[in-house]
């Protein structure tokens, strides 16, 4: 049912005498018909007041400007075009309480073209006012939080623990800063080892978040049916082997920042749940009925195409909007190899040597920029620690698309002795054949799944399951 809200409206006189003074202007004003028409504006001596009252300056700034405006001539003898006057100011009504009034009066003319009076229409406008206010004090301490943070960066070239000069970086660094202006979820895109960890924590330590934990969740290294336990925790007796009650990740982060590391290996089933507790619905350990409520920011990471995840069926639309508020976008390091010497400067000094970029040799120094850093930061840190303990550089990368290379004792653990084909069932022979297959990627990919599972063919879920299927994670 919509509100009826009244119209405040009086007019006055030439003589500054108020002829009508409806009951809208009296539950606005405070002041009742019976004592305003017929006066001017002397009245007010009888209601003393440190601020102007509502009633005192309508009156009087109607009247006043009116006479500024079009005195008492005829318009069309002036040259004055009867406009309406309008204006928004601060009153104050007999019972002390603060009022934002907008006003739109109008002069009054009799037949002849004379101005005879004015009427005047009020609006509160407080409600509107007020909201305005908080919106620009809001933006103005974000403004000089933004300034603070900006301050505190010092030297361009470095931000936090990350490195960087490039044009590319100088934009992350300006995103990450406003991200942690505000409350808004984040989700970082890059490939592997180029830092979405330091990122994500660069965010958490410049924000209002920086004195509570910092949470980092690898979503792919867990194990789809320990997801609710480890997220949501669970009571004492919840099922078999639960002595005691746990708390999970959402109890650990409170008031912190909750760093979901390959968010894209969430199931559907834990994006609903974690969607829930994320918009405020709450969460409920395993085995418990009882809702908790938990204060955290979400700060996600992917090196997938998370829209692409959607439309795969593998990604909640709803999930995806939830998180996708700030995109933070981290270029891979070929793309920022002004950064290198940098960045090999920093690896140097945290490995105590006396190495620096600009010594090295110069084929070393070509061979540094000539080389496509498909491991990107991560890599370039192993390549220096080799460099360090070998004196030569070593990328240790097989060439784009090369198919694994199946060392000969793999194929030979299954044909000969007792693993022979003639001693194993064909499935247990396959499995232990793909269970070695595995392995050998894994070694050779420096055991990077992504990697692993292209050149397998295969995608990394996949491979994630069989991983698991054939006792491999515990290995890593």
């Amino acid at each position: 049912m919509l509100k009826y809200t009244p119209i405040a409206q009086f007019a006055i006189g030439l003589d500054h005498r108020v002829k009508v003074w409806n009951r809208a202007c009296e539950v606005l004003t405070g002041v009742s018909a019976e004592d305003i028409i017929g006066t001017d504006h002397q009245w007010k001596i009888f209601y003393p007041r440190k601020r102007p009252i509502l009633a005192d300056l309508v009156v009087e700034q109607d009247y006043n400007k009116f006479l500024e405006i079009y005195g008492t001539k005829n318009p069309a003898e002036s040259n004055i075009v009867p406009n309406a006057w309008e204006a928004t100011d601060y009153f104050e009504n007999f019972n002390g309480k603060p009022r934002y009034l907008y006003f739109l009066a109008a002069p009054v003319f009799d037949h002849e073209g004379n101005i005879t009076g004015a009427v005047t229409t009020l609006q509160d406008v407080t409600l509107r006012k007020m909201q305005e206010e908080a919106m620009k004090r809001e933006s103005e301490q974000l403004q000089q939080q933004y300034s603070l943070l900006r301050s505190s960066m010092g030297e361009r070239f470095k931000f936090c623990n990350i490195i960087g000069k490039s044009q590319k970086m100088q934009e992350v660094y300006d995103v990450i800063v406003r991200a942690a202006a505000c409350a808004d979820s984040v989700v970082i895109h890059g490939e592997s080892g180029v830092g979405k960890e330091l990122v994500a924590r660069a965010i958490h330590d410049s924000s209002e978040r920086k004195n509570a934990p910092f949470l980092p969740v690898n979503c792919g290294a867990i194990s789809e049916s320990l997801l609710e336990n480890e997220f949501f925790g669970h009571v004492k007796g919840a099922f078999t082997g639960a002595y005691n009650d746990k708390e999970g990740f959402l109890s650990h982060v409170q008031g912190g920042t909750l760093f979901l590391d390959e968010v894209g290996e969430l199931s559907l089933n834990m994006q609903v749940k974690l969607l829930r507790a994320i918009e405020g619905g709450g969460y409920s350990p395993v085995g418990s009925n009882e809702v908790l409520y938990s204060d955290f920011r979400i700060v996600a990471a992917s090196n997938l195409n998370l829209w692409d995840e959607v439309t795969k069926g593998r990604l909640r639309s709803d999930f995806f909007y939830r998180l996708y508020v700030i995109p933070v976008d981290i270029p891979p390091l070929r793309e920022r190899k002004e950064d290198l010497a940098l960045l090999a400067d920093h690896f140097f000094s945290h490995m105590e040597s006396p190495l620096h970029f600009d010594i090295l040799p110069g084929k070393d120094i070509k061979a540094l920029y000539n080389y496509h850093w498909p491991g990107n930061v991560r890599e370039l840190q192993n390549v220096l620690r080799r460099y360090i303990a070998l004196n030569s550089l070593d990328f240790m990368t097989l060439p784009e698309n090369a198919p694994p290379e199946i060392p000969p004792e793999i194929l030979s653990g299954i044909i000969d002795g007792r693993d022979s084909a003639t001693d194993l069932p064909l499935t247990d022979a396959v499995g232990r054949f793909e269970k070695q297959l595995i392995l050998s990627v894994l070694h050779i990919t420096r055991w990077h799944r992504e990697t692993a599972a292209t050149k397998l063919g295969i995608s990394r879920r996949t491979l994630y399951r069989k991983m698991m299927a054939h006792g491999l994670i515990s290995t890593l």
